[in-house]
């Protein structure tokens, strides 16, 4: 994997930039997630308390009124008293409702193989949800983002949180079973989490990591998600955070991330990390600058870089999504005080690709 030397601000991209800001008893946040509803509204969700993994934590939601491009003021969608909560994914379910997938931290260390996996449903758009449900009785597996759908297929990117081990929940039965397929840091012998998943253009699953190890390290399953090739890493930096891929409706593939390696002496980047970091968290880098990094022949080269932000804090965990009329959306921590969301049309990007020269694929 190759990078070439095409660097551009979002700003080229005549994109919109709205920062969502929890309320003034939930001061911290992170980990954003966003789904497009089957009518076309969106939605967002996110943690927020006092800081990351404090017991007064819960998850709020918002939605985005599309006439006047804002979004509502976050309301509580998940509170379970006296428990933290981690890493809320929202997505259109087997079932055609929006499902709400959260951790929910039962130990006494963040993030330490404590945590169970609970969903709860809205059959009218986020309007109402349904009370918590364990979603998995097995302890200690967490995740970040959006599950892979094609058909009757579902995987659902998690990790073993005591083993920093990537590995993902997959049906082929539309939901109606769930299997627990793979290992994959133990098989790289690496400390590898928070896998990402997209199709290629020839069939195969590609899923990005993020990792201890200074890289991104990558994945491919050529049988649906039944096995997966041995982790590899990328040319790409790492900085021990979260990232997220997605391939577009021109053929694209998108890697947002912290293109940043590892610090000699790492310490905490923003107010708001936990007071106990989690088991085995111990390297890490910059959280900034935030970056999009774009492809034309699925991950091979990586045409362009495209700075979203690169001030000083942290600016991560970045979540993607392309709406059905084709406007990219990025939504991502901003500084630990709000949520960042930017949003471009795929036709400026796809614009911008030819202006510099790039061979944009039809």
């Amino acid at each position: 994997m190759r990078m070439m030397n095409y660097k551009i601000k979002v700003e080229t991209l005549q994109h919109k930039k709205l920062l969502i800001y929890p309320p003034i008893s939930y001061p911290s946040c992170h980990a954003p997630t966003i789904c497009e509803t089957p009518s076309g509204s969106l939605l967002l969700a996110f943690y927020a308390g006092v800081k990351e993994g404090a017991p007064d934590s819960v998850v709020l939601g918002a939605e985005f009124k599309k006439r006047k491009r804002t979004w509502t003021a976050p309301e509580v969608w998940v509170h379970v008293v006296g428990r933290a909560v981690a890493n809320p994914r929202l997505f259109v379910g087997p079932d055609q409702a929006i499902w709400l997938l959260v951790g929910v931290n039962y130990g006494t260390r963040w993030c330490s193989g404590d945590t169970y996996l609970f969903v709860k449903k809205s059959w009218d758009e986020g309007n109402t949800w349904s009370d918590l449900e364990l979603f998995c009785e097995q302890k200690g597996l967490l995740g970040k983002n959006k599950p892979f759908n094609e058909g009757q297929l579902w995987i659902i990117p998690v990790e073993w949180e005591r083993t920093w081990s990537a590995a993902f929940f997959r049906s082929d039965n539309n939901g109606s079973s769930w299997e627990l397929v793979d290992d994959l840091g133990r098989r790289a012998n690496a400390h590898l989490i928070q896998p990402a998943i997209a199709k290629l253009s020839d069939g195969r699953l590609v899923a990005y990591m993020r990792s201890q190890e200074g890289y991104v390290y990558v994945t491919f399953s050529t049988d649906a998600g039944k096995t997966w090739s041995t982790p590899m890493p990328t040319t790409i930096p790492n900085n021990n955070s979260g990232l997220d891929v997605l391939r577009t409706q021109s053929g694209l593939l998108l890697l947002a991330c912290n293109p940043v390696g590892l610090m000699d002496h790492p310490q905490p980047v923003e107010e708001g990390w936990p007071d106990q970091l989690a088991i085995g968290f111990t390297k890490w880098g910059l959280r900034t600058p935030l970056c999009l990094l774009v492809s034309q022949d699925d991950g091979a080269t990586w045409d362009m870089e495209i700075v979203l932000e690169d001030g000083a804090g942290e600016y991560s965990y970045p979540a993607l999504l392309e709406t059905s009329d084709g406007v990219i959306h990025i939504v991502y921590t901003y500084r630990r005080r709000s949520i960042g969301h930017i949003m471009f049309a795929e036709e400026t990007l796809l614009k911008q690709l030819k202006k510099g020269g790039k061979n944009v694929q039809n």
